[in-house]
């Protein structure tokens, strides 16, 4: 008897299920004053996760309660979520206007969010809003549409963003994606799944040399 194919969207979908966010850091800025257990708690909360809803807009999530996995979700008095991560992938977003607004509404501390999954969707470009989460550690935005490089630019001010995917989107058949990614973030630590090695940042520092000559030479021939 043939044994059937897994569907790569069923493999997918369980790794999701099973996946935790990997632990954040914990320095003083991050932590601040609260107390150690109650921070444990916030931190180390089960993913919130709106994956798989067919979400159109993020204004949808209202009227939905987050998947409840192997862990249950934790709550306040208040009926915020003690939790710094959230999963929005497989859905059908395009872009994330009131991104700000659902953080806030679904967690005791919305500026401690560390961990964004947006992978899955239909996104063209790397929303401003998502530079909004200060504190932001994990983002993946691996297959959706983003189709213009220069769009990883933005990402640069999210100081403490360590690990990063984008593959499955159209920029990864650009040539030298991955030393241009390194060179406009060079903070992060992982790109796609792959640990930043001395020679990704090698190449992309020469990559960075040569454009930045080639863009000097041509604007002293166009003068």
């Amino acid at each position: 008897m043939e044994s059937k194919m897994v569907s790569p969207d069923v493999v997918s979908w369980v790794e999701n299920l099973i996946e935790e966010p990997e632990n954040p850091s914990t320095s003083r800025n991050i932590t601040g004053s609260i107390n150690t257990k109650d921070f444990d708690s916030i931190l180390y909360g089960p993913v919130v996760d709106y994956s798989f809803r067919n979400l159109e807009t993020l204004s949808d999530c209202v009227k939905l309660s987050p998947r409840t996995g192997l862990r249950p979700n934790e709550y306040t008095e208040d009926k915020k979520l003690k939790s710094c991560s959230l999963r929005l992938s497989h859905n059908r977003l395009s872009e994330l206007s009131g991104l700000d607004q659902l953080i806030a509404a679904l967690f005791v501390q919305p500026a401690r969010l560390f961990w964004i999954d947006l992978a899955f969707n239909i996104l063209t470009n790397i929303d401003p809003v998502l530079l909004h989460c200060a504190k932001l550690q994990i983002l993946r935005l691996h297959a959706n549409q983003i189709n213009n490089l220069p769009e990883v630019d933005k990402l640069a001010s999210l100081i403490h963003l360590r690990n990063l995917t984008l593959h499955g989107n159209p920029i990864e058949q650009t040539k030298g994606y991955r030393s241009y990614v390194v060179a406009a973030i060079p903070h992060l630590k992982s790109l796609d799944y792959s640990l930043i090695t001395k020679q990704d940042r090698s190449t992309a520092a020469m990559m960075k040399s040569f454009t930045k000559r080639k863009r000097i030479t041509r604007r002293k021939y166009d003068d």
